[in-house]
């Protein structure tokens, strides 16, 4: 299986130069602003300084110590990656051109770029591969350990090919995972130095921007890097000065007041608050999906190992009250993956459609039920909660709410310390395997042990089969995962980049979709 860039990059309209639209792996080619003007080379301010609020704190600088991935779109100015994806999420080259597996699975071999140097002026070469993923299965720390644990050893073939070889029946998720912070590549320097670069990457990077000053979890601010870029359509500004701003309103002031040129907010007030200035050309607005799917979370115990009690929490739940309740801003979905995934099946329909009846039919049949809905206090699930026990009681159940802290509420699902949970941190990974491994047989056990599912698992995750080949396998691994009625699938809520009128190609940002950002191809208008 081999990764070829599709040029699937968005163009906003035919005039732009070619300078905005080549080479790009993520496009770099949409130049929407503010009020659907498009620009050209010739309006860019190349001295700009882009002014970004954002709600994640960034609370180091380390790709490989990354504890979460709100960090991560900190980074990609500093540290350009092996792989990356395009604004719909699809898979395309970065510092490796190409990728291939072995006919028998038993490696996975990059092709490199061969005109990228670090900042300090080491050369990015197979070695370089080598010495990074050594670093980050053996620094202390380390939160990509498990991540590279697939690879055995690197063979540097020759400086522009890097051999991994793998632990056998392991590593199809490896490209996509390399489009994260695992693929981050740091300067060999930095490396044999053992430097720290937590508060201070200095020249360790090869991205199109370096750091010019870092306070954790409060800001940052970047210029770009001397010398010609590999990619000429990213590194289009002066600099990016990001600033670390939890509340939402707050973040839609600063736009509204000149004081910000690009945010994102996520809630429906704000975005129905954001549409109504988008429409009077105050700010421009981009409005992507989330991956992440809002839905609700069990564990086959008490009434709920029953199965036809989890089919009647399912059949209970109507996916457009809760899209109402989002004021539209959370569109009803009963699949795991996004429509533009490989991964999802375009012919499948979801068994347990909205049926109060049958919900309650199920609850009288089992003998009533009982279920206690755990939430994060204070987060955006905690209506929904309260409108999905409504709709539980209304259908027999006897249902109780859960609030709990949000910093306890994933971490105690995971530990099995809750029979339920309204949530939407389900979020589709690049591979499916990565996503099954972590939400279908791993740790949230959406599969409910069920055998057949795991044996499809293990052959979907051969890395010698086609795409197609795969995708068939995943397309069955979806339908039995949720005919097992361990996850009910709501719906997508919506992420809305604002933005001034100066700023380009905010409507080609990756990461979007899933709450972050790679703010390398933004720039601003003169």
């Amino acid at each position: 299986m081999t990764g070829k860039w599709n040029g699937r990059g968005k163009v906003a309209a035919v005039a732009l130069v070619t300078a905005l639209a080549v080479a790009g792996c993520g496009g770099g080619g949409g130049t929407t602003t503010a009020g659907g003007s498009t620009a050209s080379a010739a309006d860019i301010d190349r001295s700009a300084v882009l002014r970004v609020t954002a709600a994640a704190p960034t609370r180091n600088l380390d790709p490989y110590l990354q504890a979460s991935y709100g960090g991560w779109g900190y980074l990609t100015p500093m540290f350009d990656r092996l792989t990356m994806v395009d604004k719909d999420g699809n898979l395309v080259p970065g510092l490796a051109k190409s990728w291939e597996f072995a006919p028998d699975g038993a490696y996975l071999e990059l092709k490199l770029r061969d005109d990228v140097t670090f900042h300090d002026g080491s050369k990015f070469d197979a070695a370089a591969v080598a010495a990074n993923f050594q670093r980050g299965k053996t620094m202390a720390g380390s939160t990509v350990v498990a991540a590279l644990d697939d690879i055995a050893s690197v063979d540097v073939v020759d400086p522009t090919t890097a051999r991994l070889n793998l632990v056998p029946g392991s590593g199809v998720e490896l490209p996509g995972l390399f489009s994260t912070n695992v693929g981050m590549m740091v300067s060999p320097k930095t490396i044999e130095a053992g430097t720290d670069i937590r508060n201070d990457p200095g020249q360790s990077g090869s991205g199109p921007y370096t750091v010019s000053k870092y306070v954790p979890e409060e800001s940052l601010e970047v210029t770009r890097a001397q010398g010609d870029y590999w990619d000429p359509a990213a590194g289009l500004l002066g600099g990016i000065s990001f600033k670390t701003m939890p509340d939402a309103t707050t973040r839609l002031n600063g736009m509204q007041t000149d004081a910000t040129d690009l945010s994102w907010v996520s809630s429906a007030n704000e975005i129905v608050q954001a549409q109504t200035l988008a429409d009077r050309n105050v700010l421009g607005i981009d409005k992507v999906k989330f991956r992440n799917v809002l839905g609700v979370f069990m564990r086959s115990r008490d009434d709920l190992a029953k199965p036809e009690v989890r089919q009647a929490v399912a059949h209970a739940i109507d996916p457009e009250a809760i899209s109402a309740l989002f004021s539209g801003t959370c569109t009803p979905y009963r699949q795991m993956y996004p429509e533009s995934s490989w991964a999802a099946d375009p012919s499948y329909k979801y068994p347990y459609t909205f049926d109060v009846n049958k919900a309650k039919s199920l609850v009288e049949a089992a003998g009533g039920a009982k279920i206690k809905l755990t939430f994060g206090a204070g987060t955006n699930t905690e209506k929904p909660a309260n409108v999905i026990q409504s709709s539980l009681t209304a259908a027999g159940f006897d249902a109780e709410l859960d609030p709990v802290p949000n910093t306890q509420n994933e971490p105690g699902y995971i530990a099995g310390a809750f029979q339920s949970m309204v949530s939407n941190s389900f979020s589709p990974k690049v591979d499916p395997a990565e996503t099954v491994n972590t939400f279908v047989v791993g740790p949230y056990d959406f599969a409910n042990g069920n055998p057949e599912i795991a044996a499809l698992a293990k052959k979907a995750a051969n890395p010698t089969l086609s795409q197609d080949e795969r995708g068939t396998m995943y397309h069955e691994i979806w339908s039995k995962t949720l005919a097992e009625a361990m996850f009910v699938p709501i719906c997508n809520q919506t992420n809305a980049t604002i933005f001034s009128g100066k700023v380009v190609n905010a409507d080609n940002i990756p990461w979007v979709d899933t709450g972050i950002f790679d703010l390398r191809y933004v720039g601003l208008t003169k």
